[in-house]
């Protein structure tokens, strides 16, 4: 098991659980576990290479330190080969790696024996998905504040051509509608076009 030699088609997976990491001496890990795909989940056989489970770690930090200490710790006692470590019976159950995508091949066929069928795959690489940060809660405050000082100015241009339509002069029409300098006629009539481009 020197090499890896897998089918063309990569498919990409959001996330998996794994139940029990078999290690022997070679440079792989076979994971026995499920993908899940569109929402279900799938039991399978996984291969992948140190550095990808390396890396699988570093992106899902609270699971990090447990699963990396009880792999390090199976190496240091390591008896016999193959090695297995049995996080269900470790962690209390298996571990999910999610927030993640997960580059995976069907390896060929005749590649691993422990592969089962069609129910294997050789997990290329892992990329961490963007994180959409929240809102800080001062940005958030904020933006409420300003809508509901448009939604104001919008109410007083209203107002003022409701004034206008009862054929009141323009100079009171902007007093009786609180707009009676320049700058906050102009920035309600804004408010009032933007209300109109965007209604909702």
């Amino acid at each position: 098991m020197s090499k890896a030699h897998t089918t063309t088609a990569t498919m990409q997976m959001q996330a998996i659980s794994v139940g029990q990491i078999i290690m022997d001496d070679s440079n792989y890990l076979t994971l026995w576990g499920h993908v899940q795909q569109d929402g279900v989940w799938y039991p399978c056989d996984l291969v992948t290479t140190y550095e990808v489970m390396n890396t699988m770690l570093r992106y899902s930090q609270e699971k990090n330190d447990a699963v990396q200490m009880t792999i390090v710790k199976k190496l240091e006692a390591m008896h016999h080969v193959p090695e297995l470590i049995d996080l269900e019976e470790e962690m209390g159950g298996a571990v999910v790696f999610d927030n993640m995508i997960f580059y995976m091949n069907r390896p060929e066929h005749h590649e691993w024996e422990i592969c089962a069928d069609d129910a294997c795959y050789f997990i290329q690489k892992v990329v961490a998905m963007p994180v959409t940060p929240p809102i800080p809660p001062a940005r958030a405050a904020l933006t409420e504040k300003m809508e509901e000082c448009l939604e104001t100015l919008r109410s007083k241009y209203d107002l003022y051509l409701g004034f206008i339509e009862i054929d009141l002069e323009e100079e009171a029409a902007r007093i009786k509608a609180g707009l009676t300098d320049d700058l906050s006629f102009s920035t309600a009539y804004y408010a009032w076009q933007l209300h109109l481009s965007n209604p909702s």
